[in-house]
């Protein structure tokens, strides 16, 4: 027998050696309060920036701790099993716990794994990748009853199908009630977070041995389930967007979710050796898949292609909640996926307009998903704002995640999207604080994971990174994107300067050696320019606001639009924008008073915001003329009146 003692320092030992991958540093002290106290000073704006950021840091730990704690590997020892983290983790107050601590695969289950590559805890995703393996069995039942598709001697892996909810114990089927139950692309979705496994580690063997199967089964099952719409393209039908709206041929949760299965499955074939029959099978299906993103009236992403303007068909039906809906089932392109993201403007001004329709309060878990997508925007600000509604309406005095009841997934969801925001490496590139808000100006961190296996230590200081370090565990080329990275100094861990390639002004690449580190330095600082002015903000009818303002002196220089509803968040509306005056047309009046403000880029400076300004109505105007509206041009000598003086 070991003592107490000894025992528990093997505890320390072990959990440390995941736990201490990862440093952040955001400037944060250890305050004399205890967390109840601290977390009611922060939401009652009485915590010092140092307090504020120790809270945010703590939680973002929080939920690395709490993974290492909840979904372990069985360390070796084949004859032990260890499940994936549940709905509350292995924090289960009763038999009676809020559905039964199972599990839910349309966000929740796959939440709990969205930290876990990125923060350096790899093998924590080992019990999920066991887990999804133990559904193909009972999930083969369920896809001959539900698709009429069986797996025979002759055929044993013909397509396995489970759903929203799901247990160790075999249960596949669509769950306690049909209308919300239904979701089959769950598993696409899940197979998500079994794939990163690679994309993150680079494990051949582990991706042949482990995840490959179930990838090629799944891909089987669809290459059978799939039918031709009215055009000839192919979707999956019954189509349900999770627990809201109709069921419809077709969605862009579903959609998305098989564009995505297809593209991965594809790429895994490539790596470990698959016929290229069966490749080219597939690629035919992804050709002929119906695109999933279609753009609608208001600029949003459709959740349904029966939408046209938000949230209505063409008869003007309202289809599902609407505006303060918890799931984004219709955005999973923009995170985890990789369908929609900066790289395509017009989708991702869509995807904008998805997010702010949505809107930011909800659940604990939902504002912990729209910590990550916000982040993959690029708009630190608003991943920010969510973080402290979270804090503020989604966190219990233990940090524990509210749903209400309690949920660990929203934990996850939080130190996922810090993570986000810090680093970002779904689009073939590194990018580097992507989306780091205003007040974490100075910070540094060690220890984040980019997909091919580097780990990304940085140093940052007035908002643009200062310096950066890549371990290269695997060796290949490493694309970095940073601000002026162009002009960068690359050096190897014994000071050996890197020669590398200049895709653009904030994008380079160079090949690494595996086991060595690469250093960043030499960063130039971006520039700023001053703030337009004279910005005006007129709404004309219930929808649309027009906004003018004076343009800056710069050249060539674009402007970037937010708006404020309400007490709400700072939201960005449009970027790129290239006259001086811009129509918001999703400025609906039911969403409260409204505030505007516009910055100005060029090239690579940017000015700060200008002073923001409130909306002038001029809906009950007709017939009246006001010398100094914006939409009179004067001509000749006149000119506008001023204010009238009594002498």
């Amino acid at each position: 027998k070991e003592s107490y003692d000894t025992l528990k320092q093997e505890h320390i030992d072990d959990y440390y050696e995941i736990f201490g991958r990862v440093d952040l540093d955001l400037g944060q002290e250890i305050p004399q309060k205890d967390t109840q106290d601290l977390l009611k000073a922060y939401n009652q704006g009485k915590a010092t920036e140092a307090e504020r950021r120790y809270l945010e840091v703590l939680l973002f730990q929080y939920g690395r701790f709490l993974t290492i704690e909840s979904s372990r590997d069985n360390g070796g020892d084949e004859d032990r099993t260890t499940l994936p983290s549940n709905l509350q983790g292995i924090w289960a107050g009763a038999n009676n716990s809020p559905w039964h601590s199972d599990y839910h695969m349309n966000v929740n289950l796959q939440m709990n794994y969205w930290p876990t590559y990125s923060t350096n805890m790899a093998e924590c995703a080992e019990p999920l990748i066991d887990y999804v393996d133990s559904l193909r069995e009972p999930g083969r039942v369920t896809a001959k009853v539900y698709a009429g598709i069986e797996s025979t001697e002759e055929n044993p892996e013909n397509g396995f199908m489970a759903h929203t909810q799901n247990t160790p114990f075999g249960w596949t089927s669509p769950g306690w009630a049909f209308t919300w139950g239904w979701s089959p692309a769950a598993v696409p979705w899940i197979l998500q977070n079994c794939w990163d496994y690679y994309d993150f580690t680079g494990d051949v063997d582990y991706l042949k041995e482990n995840i490959y199967p179930m990838m090629k089964e799944e891909a089987t099952l669809y290459s059978q389930m799939l039918v031709e719409d009215e055009d000839g393209k192919l979707i999956s039908s019954p189509a349900y967007s999770p627990e809201t709206g109709p069921i419809t041929n077709g969605n862009t949760y579903e959609q998305s979710l098989i564009w995505q299965l297809f593209t991965d499955t594809i790429t895994a074939g490539e790596l470990v050796g698959e016929d290229e029959a069966v490749l080219k099978k597939w690629q035919d299906i992804l050709d002929n898949l119906k695109y999933p993103i279609e753009i609608g009236k208001d600029g949003q992403i459709k959740e349904w292609y029966i939408e046209e303007k938000f949230n209505q068909d063409a008869d003007g039906n309202k289809l599902g909640e609407g505006f303060t809906h918890r799931h984004m089932s219709h955005l999973l392109g923009l995170f985890p996926g990789d369908l929609v993201s900066v790289e395509n403007q017009e989708l991702m001004d869509a995807a904008i307009v998805s997010l702010n329709n949505r809107q930011d309060h909800s659940t604990g878990w939902g504002m912990g998903q729209r910590i990550n997508t916000w982040a993959r925007t690029g708009d630190g600000n608003r991943s920010y704002a969510l973080i402290t509604d979270l804090f503020n309406g989604g966190i219990y005095n233990n940090l524990w995640d509210s749903h209400a009841p309690f949920q660990i997934d929203g934990n996850f969801g939080m130190t996922s999207g810090v993570a986000e925001m810090l680093l970002q490496s779904n689009v073939g590139y590194i990018n580097m604080l992507p989306s780091l808000p205003d007040v974490w100006s100075e910070g540094q961190v060690e220890g984040l994971v980019a997909r091919g296996n580097f780990e990304v230590d940085m140093a940052w200081s007035n908002g643009s990174l200062d310096s950066a370090a890549l371990k290269s565990n695997n060796g290949g080329e490493a694309v970095v994107q940073c601000d002026n990275a162009a002009y960068a100094t690359v050096t190897t861990d014994n000071g050996e300067y890197v020669s590398f390639d200049v895709l653009s002004n904030d994008r380079i690449s160079f090949e690494t050696t595996k086991g060595k580190t690469y250093y960043l330095s030499s960063l130039p600082k971006t520039q700023t320019i001053s703030a337009p002015n004279g910005l005006a903000a007129e709404r004309l009818t219930d929808d649309t606001v027009e906004l003018s303002w004076n343009p800056v002196e710069e050249e060539n220089a674009t402007y970037t639009i937010y708006r404020q509803a309400d007490n709400g968040s700072l939201q960005l509306i449009k970027e790129g924008v290239t006259e001086t005056h811009f129509t918001d047309t999703s400025a609906y009046d039911f969403l409260g008073a409204m505030k505007y403000q516009v910055k100005a880029v060029t090239g690579e400076m940017e000015s700060k915001l200008c002073d923001q300004v409130e909306v002038n109505d001029l809906r009950n105007m007709a017939g009246m003329i006001d010398d100094r509206d914006s939409r009179l041009i004067y001509s000749s000598g006149w000119s506008t009146y001023g204010e009238p003086t009594v002498q």
